[in-house]
């Protein structure tokens, strides 16, 4: 069933909470941030000191090593808050700060940094990425993924190796969206990032590389995959016809070897140079459809473009 005309009050990014680490990568969601934050925006900068890992039984020397490299990640921790801080100064705007240590309150780094959003009602969660065989620099693993499984609120992925400027707000925003009524959210989120002067551009993926798996020819589900973009189509224009700026869809393909949908929307992201790609997730187990599923995460890992990943629960 297609969605009736949005009619949802107006998203907002009233409370904007940035985790940090000492990375490039969180320069560079610092910056991002900047970006698009306004005056009256409550921002809360937080860092996340973890644990320094040995292996167990310790030697009688290392625990005192141990505090020492605490000390040390403590200060840089703190430093990098200072950084910060004064980086929104710089653009005139106020952000409070906050050090957490897990040596003293126990955990891991994603289950702080979403107790913290949680607890100061944040409405988006922004995070900066160092892609290494697609981990992030914080944990063995996608911190993305585990994030959004504990948080319904909007979470901006902001890629280490994605060249931010100070230019005020995103001016080119990529919807990756399916035929599923879920990605509704991520259009309303992403849309208010959206100004007079902001390029919108919506996509839809048809599957067309074979599979192990699928032996089936490709021309048997041709017909239906049309038909669920043009539904999708549909769904994005009556979410987004009313916001300002110049607006486009296109239905694209992956091609018929060695591709899959994840690495077609980061082709259509580079070529289209957008930089604010926008996608929906359910943070559930599975997937219904390709973007509220394995793409995302996929996605998470290779992008050059910041990513706004918005839960299908959210609003």
């Amino acid at each position: 069933m297609e969605p009736t005309e949005d009619k949802a009050e107006a998203y907002r990014p009233r409370r904007v909470l940035i985790a940090l680490d000492t990375s490039p990568a969180s320069e560079n969601a610092l910056r991002y941030a900047c970006s698009f934050v306004s005056p009256g925006t409550f921002v809360r900068l937080v860092s996340v000191v973890d644990n320094p890992y040995v292996p167990l039984p310790l030697p009688d020397r290392i625990p005192l090593s141990l505090d020492s490299v605490r000390r040390d990640l403590i200060e840089s921790g703190r430093e990098m808050l200072r950084h910060a801080q004064a980086q929104f100064a710089g653009h005139g705007l106020h952000a409070d700060t906050e050090l957490i240590e897990l040596s003293k309150q126990g955990g891991d780094v994603v289950h702080a940094i979403a107790e913290v959003a949680t607890k100061w009602n944040a409405d988006l969660l922004v995070i900066g990425a160092r892609q290494h065989h697609g981990l992030l620099r914080w944990i063995e693993g996608n911190v993305a993924e585990p994030l959004t499984a504990h948080v319904k609120l909007p979470l901006l992925i902001v890629p280490e190796s994605f060249a931010a400027t100070d230019e005020k707000g995103p001016r080119r925003i990529l919807f990756a969206v399916d035929g599923s009524t879920e990605v509704v959210p991520a259009l309303r989120v992403g849309a208010k990032f959206a100004t007079s002067e902001t390029c919108i551009k919506t996509i839809y993926v048809i599957d067309k590389a074979a599979r192990f798996d699928n032996p089936l020819p490709f021309a048997l589900f041709e017909e239906a995959f049309m038909a669920e973009g043009k539904s999708a189509m549909t769904i994005a224009r009556r979410v987004l016809d009313h916001v300002p700026g110049h607006k486009t869809a296109e239905i694209v393909s992956t091609s018929q070897c060695r591709d899959d949908i994840a690495h077609t929307i980061v082709r259509e992201a580079n070529a289209w140079r957008a930089d604010l790609l926008v996608m929906g997730t359910h943070g559930r187990r599975g997937a219904a459809r390709w973007v509220l599923g394995s793409v995302a995460r996929r996605v998470v890992g290779i992008t050059c473009t910041p990513l706004l990943l918005v839960n299908s629960a959210f609003g």
